[in-house]
This record gives structure tokens, C-alpha cells and sequence, in this order.
């Protein structure tokens, strides 16, 4: 589990989607049968105290999955971050595309308070295309390419090369 956690050394393609996605899918499908389990005993009722995390609850499914996916945004940033160093990459370059891809979709949802009528909408629509290629981009490296060859700064080549 510390694997999934740190935010050192490099993942391959096999290795992320492996040790990330069928991790998370065991986790996911534990805690799901675990809530249904709690909910089938009535074991869980939260105390008067807590009733405020309800909604919280609700929208999880659970207590046990609201516990998982509490870890799901640290993870998923430590893999992908791990897939950025197999490929060469470092985390300024993860945080940079999350700021500006933050700066695109605010600027989607707000273009018309700047240039209002249909070039408004057209730069609206403009940045939500810059955005979803940003994205895409991103999704290419971290899930498809290959990482490089050997050792790099960030560790030696997770397939031995």
C-alpha cells in the first residue's frame, strides 16, 4: 500500500494499471459488499454528533467506501505523477496542467462576463477544446506511451531496462 501512497521513483504502464486500477477495483468492490453487509445488520448508525456527514455517506454509498474514496485524489495524483517520471517528466509539470486546465474551465464557465454574445461563446467553447486536448494529452502519456529507456532522475527503469 505505501506503493500507492508515495510520490518517489517511477510506475510502468503495467505497473499503473495493475497495482492502481484493480487495486482501487478490490478496494472499491470490498467496501461496497462491506456496506451492504453493514446496511443488511443495521450495524452502522451514526451518532448525534456526526449526523452533519449524512449527506457525505449518502453520496458515498457507505461508510467503508466513503473511507476509500477519501484516498482516491492522493493516489491517483501519486501514480500518475510515478507514470510522469517513467516518461521523464516532473511534478511542475503535473501541477502546471492542473493550474492551467483549472484556468480554462474557470474561463469556459466566465467567458461571458468578459466579451459577451457569440464571441463569448466562441471563446467559451474555444478554452473547453484547449482544455479536453490538455486532457487528452495527458491521459496518452500516463496510460499509453512507454516510459524511457534505463535509468533516469527519478529511479531506474521499472522493466529493468
Amino acid at each position: 500500500m505505501g506503493f500507492l501512497l508515495s510520490p518517489f521513483g517511477r510506475v510502468s504502464r503495467r505497473g499503473f494499471w495493475l497495482g492502481y486500477l484493480l487495486t482501487f477495483a478490490a478496494l472499491i468492490a470490498g467496501a461496497w459488499y462491506g456496506d451492504k453487509a453493514l446496511a443488511a445488520k443495521q450495524a452502522f448508525v451514526l451518532p448525534p454528533q456526526l449526523i452533519a456527514l449524512q449527506p457525505a455517506l449518502d453520496i458515498a454509498g457507505g461508510p467503508l467506501l466513503l473511507v476509500v474514496m477519501l484516498f482516491v485524489p492522493w493516489v491517483t495524483g501519486m501514480m500518475i505523477l510515478k507514470r510522469l517520471h517513467d516518461r521523464g517528466f516532473g511534478g511542475l509539470m503535473l501541477i502546471w496542467k492542473m493550474v492551467v486546465l483549472g484556468g480554462l474551465i474557470w474561463f469556459a464557465f466566465n467567458a461571458d462576463r468578459f466579451v459577451s454574445g457569440q464571441i463569448g461563446e466562441l471563446l467559451a467553447i474555444a478554452a473547453l477544446v484547449l482544455a479536453g486536448l490538455m486532457v487528452l494529452r495527458a491521459l496518452i502519456i500516463v496510460f499509453f506511451l512507454q516510459g524511457q529507456e534505463g535509468e533516469n532522475r527519478y529511479g531506474p527503469d521499472p522493466l529493468g531496462g
